[in-house]
């Protein structure tokens, strides 16, 4: 509710008087050019900073009546510059969730995100240590980083699942299929796409579209394409990409 943030020790408002409200068990995307803001609203989410004027509640209580603890039990969040830890690779994944030890749950987490093939190179299986630390550590490509970065995001099954643009790397094909496959195994949760490109956005139930610190348009694909406005403009731009 009319929440304002600047980052500290500057004097530009990266949002400026921002409200709108999510509901449980929804896809949302979050769109937007580089630096408008998209990022900075789901540090403020997950508790990263608390020198924001205005009020962010969730289910009713302010964010700072939250413990850190409670906030980290509620999202998971997957970066663009996510993680990449030189440990075996099963507990690349349980690290998603540490108060568990779920090999089932684990399988299940590789399995929906196509890891499976992955797994099968490895020399000694999940058990495989990746990186370049231990002598037989092994690496893999930007992709398979990233989609044990997910898996992980899986692993930890808490409510709210945000994916902040982890695939900027890919071409725009590729990112769209793996937010795809996402938002598949993510039905009847709640979670929330950050991105500049509209591929993953198509999929949303609902889009916010962010210009100048605020919500500019908000709507799903087809009524921000009736409005003729900026997220309209924006994929005008980008269709090419998606479409043959």
């Amino acid at each position: 509710k009319n929440v304002s943030f600047k980052y500290p020790g500057t004097d530009r408002y990266i949002l400026k008087n921002c409200s709108f409200k999510l509901k449980a068990n929804l896809h949302y995307a979050f769109v937007g050019v580089n630096g408008a803001g998209k990022t900075t609203i789901t540090k403020l989410l997950t508790g990263m900073y608390d020198d924001y004027e205005g009020d962010i509640l969730i289910n009713g209580k302010n964010i700072k009546d939250y413990k850190l603890s409670e906030l980290k039990g509620i999202f998971s969040v997957v970066y663009q510059d996510f993680a990449k830890y030189s440990i075996p690779f099963k507990d690349n994944i349980k690290l998603g969730n540490v108060l568990i030890d779920d090999d089932d749950r684990m399988n299940n987490a590789i399995d929906v995100i196509n890891l499976q093939e992955t797994v099968g190179k490895l020399p000694d299986g999940v058990n495989t240590w990746l990186g370049k630390i231990k002598e037989k550590g092994v690496d893999m490509s930007g992709g398979e980083w990233q989609r044990l970065a997910i898996a992980r995001n899986l692993y930890s099954g808490r409510p709210v699942s945000i994916l902040d643009e982890p695939t900027a790397a890919l071409d725009p094909v590729a990112e769209s299929n793996i937010y795809e496959m996402f938002g598949r195994i993510s039905a009847g949760k709640s979670t929330i796409f950050i991105t500049h490109r509209l591929g993953a956005a198509r999929l949303a139930d609902e889009i916010l579209v962010i210009d100048n610190g605020l919500i500019a348009e908000q709507g799903n694909h087809q009524h921000l394409l009736n409005l003729g406005g900026i997220y309209a403009r924006m994929y005008e731009s980008q269709k090419g990409w998606y479409e043959a």
